[in-house]
């Protein structure tokens, strides 16, 4: 998670754009890597339907 969070930055100043959503995912995540996606803002789901879209 928080190399995802520092590839996710550096965009951020490459491009000069904002990402409104960081978002992770993965069928099977540890419940460390969770907590940390918790803490950062990030969100993560089991599978890509369950992602809404904006």
């Amino acid at each position: 998670m928080y190399i995802f969070e520092r590839k996710a930055r550096f965009y951020e100043k490459r491009h000069g754009r904002q990402a409104n959503r960081l978002i992770v995912i993965l069928p099977m995540i540890d419940a460390r890597a969770r907590k940390v996606a918790e803490q950062r803002g990030i969100e993560t789901f089991g599978d890509s339907v369950l992602v809404e879209a904006l």
